[in-house]
């Protein structure tokens, strides 16, 4: 009796948890408005632009106390016929998007973790800082002239300082505010 009863609560928990709303998942919330690639100073340099398509969706769930945590990952693949594609560079950028209910204003931690910037109104914060993102992908000169290169771009939103017991815990549950977007561009070099 005692094992029926362990198992009826337990299945109640977790039909508890499942049915809790996670606000915008797989929602789009973010949408690209840019993807360049080009050569700056003889480096290989990525230029992203980012805007938001539901402001609202993210400002409640900042309202609510939820820092979230955008995090870009880009590599530049060489590709090749017979053999695996090879990974020349990567790199991750990160942002951290927070209300501070103090002083009424929505803050930005960018990728140098001691720089912050606040605004009163999120889509002026987002629209500045977001508008152009630049991640420095290698020296051009490690890209041969008639090969065919690959760029793939990830972008998550997730909400941040998730203790990590609760995700090993719930570990069925998405903690991702909307669902990762993924972006790819094949060129060749001139």
């Amino acid at each position: 009796m005692r094992r029926i009863r362990h198992t009826f609560l337990s299945l109640l928990l977790l039909l508890a948890a499942v049915s809790i709303p996670s606000p915008g998942l797989g929602a789009s919330l973010l949408a690209l408005d840019n993807l360049v690639v080009d050569s700056q100073a003889e480096k290989v340099h990525l230029r992203i632009g980012l805007r938001l398509e539901q402001p609202e969706v993210i400002r409640s769930v900042l309202r609510e106390g939820v820092d979230l945590w955008l995090e870009g990952t880009a590599r530049l693949i060489s590709k090749r016929l017979f053999l695996p594609n090879r990974t020349l560079t990567e790199r991750t950028f990160e942002h951290v998007l927070e209300w501070n209910p103090l002083t009424q204003e929505y803050e930005l931690t960018l990728p140098q973790k001691e720089y912050l910037v606040k605004a009163k109104e999120l889509n002026d914060l987002v629209e500045s800082h977001w508008r152009e993102i630049n991640l420095e992908m290698g020296e051009w000169a490690q890209l041969v002239p008639g090969q065919t290169y690959h760029l793939e771009l990830e972008i998550t939103l997730d909400r941040r300082d998730i203790p990590v017991w609760m995700r090993r815990v719930l570990f069925f549950w998405s903690w991702e505010v909307m669902t990762p977007i993924r972006y790819e561009l094949e060129f060749s070099v001139p």
